[in-house]
């Protein structure tokens, strides 16, 4: 008669023998995915998260202090992460790495300012604890150390096409900045040719985005787009019946891009709209904004609200999401949480790039010269804002949940292990 103590013992074997069947992912990130403030954090926190359940994953990623609260939090989601600790940045160090990549040729932006010492030892360390069947580079940088892993099979997530986006914030700079990105341009479109050539997968977050690196050669480029958490935001009503018209501006307001958007809503939209709608409002809300930005809160009913521990109690004091973006990269994360949250969205067309979206069904789309006018259609016309945000919200529920996204992400690199 089997004895209890060896059914347990059988059973612990098998769980053991389960967890080895696990394959090993190997995750590379610069930075720790929390918290969850940005776009970037947003995404490789939920497809990690993913990723960890489905296999065995490791991953490795800067960190600057020991009691990061970022640690624990990700490993309560069941994100195993190694740090790999450096030291602050600091200016003089940082011109230093600016020269060494004008003279190797490499871009700084995005790849040289990421290559640290202490990545590099953390990945070397586990290499040699175990080989894993796939190497995860989280956005582009992590390439900078494939000679470390020359014949690992490669899954990269390239949140944004990096040459595209320095190639825009270019045309906004004077000389010499201006020469100096379209430089930085040149030598990241030639990093994205060798990770589509070095990658058995490349993920992208749009169709735009996936045509290019196919262009560039990748010969397996998946779709997979940002998302959205539609259960943290769906306790919001469809469409928001508010006496005072309140335009809300979200964004990360150290990225240029969004603090350059926010000033345009405040300087030449808000004046429009004030001559027809008196009560009107701005929220401008985010993370880090400079003092352009923060100067911008003393204009008529203009409000900057910066570093908020929570974004929703504006979502919901909301009329209208304003995205009124002529450049940047990827799918605007600000876009689906309005959509989850039922809330009525304008956007240009470089806004919601990537959002399989159409103007007129799901949100407003208005070039720039004609943003104050759309917005001040919009104010007027509530009832039909309203049913585009409740087939924004059915969109991102259906197509953009983090759950769908998870598993479309899962299956690329499921298919990089059986190759």
């Amino acid at each position: 008669m089997t004895s209890v103590s060896e059914i347990f013992s059988r059973a612990s074997s098998a769980a053991v023998a389960s967890r080895k069947a696990k394959p090993d992912v190997l995750v590379i990130t610069s930075e720790l995915p929390w918290p969850l403030n940005s776009g970037g954090h947003i995404r490789s926190f939920h497809i990690l998260k993913a990723l960890s359940e489905e296999f065995n994953v490791r991953v490795i990623a800067g960190a600057e202090l020991a009691d990061d609260p970022g640690l624990p939090a990700l490993g309560r989601h069941g994100i195993r992460v190694i740090p790999a600790f450096q030291n602050k940045r600091n200016p003089i160090s940082e011109l230093g790495r600016v020269v060494s990549s004008l003279i190797c040729e490499e871009p700084y932006v995005m790849f040289n300012r990421h290559k640290r010492p202490a990545m590099r030892q953390a990945i070397r360390k586990q290499l040699a604890k175990k080989t894993p069947d796939v190497v995860y580079l989280d956005h582009l940088d992590p390439l900078a150390f494939r000679g470390l892993f020359p014949r690992a099979r490669i899954v990269a997530d390239l949140h944004n096409v990096y040459s595209t986006l320095a190639k825009r914030v270019a045309t906004e700079r004077k000389f010499p900045v201006n020469l100096y990105l379209h430089n930085e341009a040149r030598l990241l479109r030639y990093m994205e040719k060798q990770v589509a050539a070095a990658a058995s997968v490349i993920m992208t977050v749009s169709e735009t985005e996936q045509g290019y690196f196919q262009k560039l050669g990748g010969y397996n480029v998946r779709l997979v787009p940002n998302g959205v958490d539609c259960a943290a935001f769906n306790k919001y009503p469809i469409g928001r019946k508010h006496a005072r018209p309140t335009l809300l501006y979200l964004g990360a307001l150290s990225w240029q891009p969004n603090a350059k958007a926010a000033e345009f809503l405040a300087r030449d939209v808000m004046p429009r709209i004030l001559a027809e709608r008196p009560d009107a409002r701005l929220q401008i809300v985010g993370r880090n904004p400079g003092p352009e930005v923060t100067a911008l809160a003393e204009l008529p009913n203009v409000e900057v609200h910066a570093n908020v521990p929570d974004v929703g109690h504006y979502l919901e004091q909301a009329s209208i999401l304003a995205v009124p973006l002529d450049s940047g990269g990827g799918t605007r994360l600000k876009i689906l949480e309005a959509f989850a949250a039922g809330l009525p969205v304008i956007s240009t067309p470089v806004g919601c790039e990537g959002i399989e979206c159409r103007h007129g069904e799901h949100l407003w789309v208005a070039e720039r010269d004609q943003f104050a006018e759309g917005l001040l259609a919009a104010i007027d016309a509530p009832q039909l804002v309203t049913e585009f945000a409740e087939r924004g919200r059915r969109l991102a529920e259906e197509t953009y949940d983090w759950s769908v996204i998870g598993k479309a992400a899962c299956a690329a690199v499921a298919e990089v292990v059986q190759i």
